[in-house]
């Protein structure tokens, strides 16, 4: 059962870069959903899955970035501190 989740947007500003932190206090975790960007056209990305249907991995991974805005931190670290007061009760 999640008891709150929040949305943060990329300070970048873009619609794709949005970040998703959701709260559960049953479980003391925090779930975080991440939307990574596929910038390459339909054929490479089906040759990108055939090659991990076999097996390949990339040595760096897949990874993709996103900026916390400075008017966000305060959410975040809100949320941080709820998961921390229900851990110690």
């Amino acid at each position: 059962m999640l008891d709150g989740t929040h949305y943060f947007d990329c300070g970048c500003g873009s619609f794709e870069h949005t970040i998703r932190f959701s709260l559960n206090k049953e479980e003391g975790e925090i779930y975080t959903d991440v939307f990574l960007n596929q910038y390459r056209h339909f054929w490479k990305r089906v040759w990108i899955g055939i090659k991990y249907a076999f097996g390949y991995k990339c040595r760096y991974g897949h990874w993709d970035c996103w900026i916390l805005d400075k008017s966000d931190v305060t959410r975040l670290r809100d949320m941080c501190d709820e998961l921390i007061n229900v851990s110690e009760s």
